[in-house]
């Protein structure tokens, strides 16, 4: 079987899985399932990003934002789960347009460091409205417009698969080719008619409501947000990891790379319990050992084990008959 036809059935697969899970899946598996479609949303989010040249490292910023706008819709609007989300997804837009447009100029590590001061200012702005986020004390969603677990993992399941349809297809259009000539050099590809700009805008946009909308469900699941919740550096860790564990650039990467962390991350969990940091020691170490040795991540591995099989030569059953003179 052919690795592109082979990845096309097992992501059909995988797809009505994660869609299956809230229905049938046990309390414990459904947790699971939630973090694992919320940590594949940002973590695809990123990748698309980083396919463009646009390194984030504040990606927890769209996260928080599209948690405080859903979280503000219930308590200050009354306005009910699926419409929040909704809001939630505009609000990271807003953010994603205005981060593209005033960083026009910057490239590389530039940029990136300007959205880590675009997620701390982002976290300093929660903490100085108390009347407005909670401050520094957080704020307790109204319970009372609570749709019930069962909703909102379905929401994080469908935009799991929401978010990697849109990649894939993406992948399939000409923004693909014009994202891989910014990447590899910004200035050369306004010769191919590449406006720079206008890409960098639309794909920060994007990148900026899936991430919001990961950050919008989980404040739903979790009940509960403050500014070191929303803001947290570890979600920028973890979109960071899980694509580069699976495979930067790629389309199956990032699920590859959610699909190893989170069983990598429930492993420490059980063996280690809740010790403060050593789920990122593990994850270091294991990005560390993943960089040394498949250095295009699992998916890497993946196609080279393919190409290894297809390259092999057939066995020769045939018994060597002697030649007499």
């Amino acid at each position: 079987m052919r690795p592109e036809l082979f990845l096309r059935w097992a992501g059909f697969v995988l797809a009505i899985a994660v869609l299956a899970v809230p229905f049938i899946g046990s309390p414990s598996l459904a947790d699971l399932t939630f973090r694992t479609c919320t940590l594949a949303i940002i973590a695809i989010s990123w990748n698309m990003m980083a396919g463009a040249g646009l390194i984030s490292l504040g990606h927890s910023g769209f996260w928080g934002v599209g948690s405080y706008v859903a979280i503000l819709c219930a308590n200050h609007f009354g306005i009910p789960f699926l419409p929040s989300l909704v809001f939630g997804m505009l609000g990271g837009a807003v953010i994603g347009a205005g981060l593209a447009l005033i960083t026009g100029r910057l490239r590389g590590i530039y940029f990136a460091v300007a959205t880590l001061a675009m997620s701390e200012g982002l976290r300093v702005i929660a903490v100085m409205l108390p009347d407005l986020t909670g401050g520094a004390q957080g704020a307790y969603l109204n319970s009372a417009l609570f749709p019930g677990a069962l909703a909102v993992n379905i929401a994080a399941s469908f935009g799991a698969v929401v978010t990697a349809c849109l990649s894939w297809y993406i992948g399939r259009t000409r923004y693909h080719y014009a994202f891989r000539a910014m990447r590899a050099n910004e200035r050369a590809s306004q010769m191919l008619g590449i406006h720079p700009m206008l890409y960098r805008v639309s794909i920060v946009i994007v990148s900026g409501a899936m991430a919001s909308y990961a950050g919008a469900v989980s404040v739903w699941y979790g009940g509960y947000l403050d500014p070191g919740v929303a803001f947290n550096l570890h979600i920028t860790l973890m979109a960071q990891i899980a694509p580069i564990l699976g495979g930067i650039y790629t389309l199956t990467g990032p699920i590859l790379g959610t699909l190893a962390a989170a069983g990598l991350g429930e492993v420490t969990r059980q063996w280690l319990g809740h010790v403060e940091g050593v789920s990122l020691l593990v994850f270091g170490v294991t990005l560390a050992i993943c960089v040394l040795y498949l250095p295009k991540g699992i998916q890497g591995g993946v196609d080279r084990l393919f190409r290894s099989v297809a390259k092999a030569p057939p066995a020769d059953d045939s018994t060597p008959t002697r030649t007499t003179r």
